[in-house]
């Protein structure tokens, strides 16, 4: 690292990247105001990043002590630059992987304050498959590309002690001991401020103290964002499960059931286990009792499908007490102060036909089909949840779950999943790893509205195309199985589904293809 000292002999370069709400200006303000009360020359810019999670506002600031006398004033830059950063702040880890990405964090120079929390972009939400971020190659590349490295999860820190992220990340700076004036003078740059002093002032000695312990943790990222399934207990269906099914699937068929009475009731939970014995009874059939991989496959996504989002369901997500609670603790509100919460919802036509019973569903989805606006007309909703009347709405949406059986929806939903399990049965007394494919293709099947139904349009192309020929011997199971999973695979990574039609049209895998024809084979395998 350079032995000219930043701010005192040449600029000190601050950059920070935090996306909307999350007080990057303030915080860059803060530093304005602590340099300038120091008598530190300085300069901010800042460049605006898009909305919604798709990119994040830039704050750039350059610093230096005023030269003797003042002869000559340092010109500072305007934008950061690759190579000349002492101090890289990321309010989140994928925007840390951002800064990493341009360059603007050195081995020899930079200093790196991140923190590890995850707010997912619009790519990881809406894609079929697990379109997460590679969170650990980020924090393997901050490690090695910063010369030194203070990440951790800033928004649980903040959360604990009742203070704001941009606090954290104050004192994380101020405690790198690279800027140019006393810790004291951001103190008061945030009492001149006035805005929640006593908080911000505790985050700000929060963001201290971190700045001198260990940098990362190595399980400071947690992706799984599970919680206890909680409501009812279904003991009669437990027993059941635990006298019927392989212990190894057990821990996966249980939160199923808690899944499906939460989502439903005890009698739909008792559904799900008559479907998860039919395939379990292939795996005993293969006499290998340590073999339960269809089993635990197929109920973990069994329990996914049979819990599909419909608007009653997200009316009941929407409205329930631990939400609610989420929330206030997410907006660090206290106990006295209220909180607005408005839901936006866009139903469609589909989602009407939802609540509706199945033969007026269905004509009104063919009555909307007939007219090319099933995907044109909706009704936008601004719902406040947190008022009385907005909450009886939400509630009253969620209790039409009762009725859920008799909508058209239902009948949809369980027509696909019967489909999909005679197939995989069928499948597997040709070839048990056609029938593991065969499974698996039920990870195309979620999402909500548009996603969803393209989902369902991948799920049908895939078994009316590769499954359906192969359970009628037009196709080798070897076959069908090679193509089946490039197929998912394809579908899974493009939501448009132009890499499942390029699969589909090229026809079989060659190589399995080849493999798999015997001399006798009378019947061409079906390429279309």
């Amino acid at each position: 690292m350079s032995s000219v000292k930043p701010g005192i002999n040449r600029p000190l370069t601050i950059v920070i990247a935090a996306m909307g709400g999350e007080g990057g200006g303030l915080l860059a303000d803060w530093i304005v105001e602590g340099a300038k009360h120091s008598g530190i020359l300085i300069q901010s810019t800042s460049i605006p990043g898009v909305a919604q999670r798709t990119g994040a506002t830039a704050y750039y600031l350059e610093m230096m002590r005023a030269p003797e006398g003042h002869a000559i004033d340092p010109v500072f830059g305007l934008y950061p630059a690759p190579g000349y950063i002492d101090i890289a702040v990321a309010s989140e880890l994928i925007e840390a992987g951002r800064l990493l990405e341009k360059g603007l964090v050195s081995p020899d120079r930079t200093t790196l304050i991140a923190s590890t929390h995850r707010i997912y972009a619009m790519a990881e939400r809406t894609a079929l498959g697990d379109g997460s971020f590679d969170t650990q190659g980020i924090m393997t590349a901050a490690r090695e590309l910063s010369h030194h490295l203070v990440m951790s999860d800033l928004v649980d820190l903040a959360r604990g002690r009742n203070t704001a992220l941009n606090a954290i990340m104050l004192g994380a700076i101020a405690g790198t001991g690279l800027l140019p004036f006393q810790n004291n003078a951001l103190e008061t740059a945030i009492t001149t401020r006035g805005i929640s002093v006593a908080s911000n002032l505790k985050g700000f000695r929060a963001g201290l103290e971190l700045a001198n312990t260990p940098s990362v943790s190595e399980n400071a990222v947690d992706l799984s964002n599970a919680s206890p399934l909680t409501g009812h207990v279904a003991h009669p269906l437990i027993t059941r499960a635990r006298q019927r099914l392989p212990a190894t699937a057990l821990d996966v068929i249980e939160s199923g059931i808690a899944r499906l009475i939460d989502y439903q009731d005890t009698e739909y939970a008792a559904l799900y286990l008559d479907r998860v014995e039919r395939i379990a009874a292939i795996d005993r059939e293969t006499k290998q009792s340590d073999n339960t991989t269809l089993t635990r496959e197929a109920a973990r996504h069994l329990a996914l499908w049979m819990s599909y989002e419909d608007v009653m369901r997200v009316a009941d997500l929407k409205s329930r007490h631990k939400r609610i609670a989420r929330v206030r603790q997410e907006s660090g509100a206290t106990f006295d102060e209220p909180v607005h919460i408005t839901e936006f919802l866009n139903p469609g036509i589909e989602e009407f036909a939802t609540l509706l019973p199945t033969g007026v569903g269905r004509r009104l989805m063919q009555w909307a089909d007939n007219r090319g606006i099933t995907h044109r007309l909706h009704l936008p909703m601004h719902l406040r949840s947190d008022t009385i009347w907005g909450m009886i709405r939400l509630r009253f949406l969620a209790w039409l779950s009762i009725r859920r059986r008799n909508s058209y929806r239902f009948i949809l939903e369980q027509a696909m999943i019967e489909r999909w399990l005679d197939a995989a049965i069928h499948a597997a007394k040709m070839d048990l790893n056609f029938a593991f494919e065969v499974i698996c293709c039920a990870r195309l099947i979620k999402g909500y509205s548009d996603t969803r139904e393209r989902a369902n349009r991948h799920f049908d192309h895939l078994l009316e195309r590769i499954v359906t020929p192969a359970l009628a011997g037009l196709l080798a199971p070897v076959t069908a199985t090679a193509w089946l999973k490039d197929g998912c695979a394809a579908a899974l990574a493009d939501g448009e589904g132009k890499g499942l039609e390029a699969i589909l049209d090229q026809g079989p895998p060659t190589s399995t293809f080849a493999a798999s024809q015997s001399p006798t084979a009378a019947t061409p395998p079906v390429t279309a």
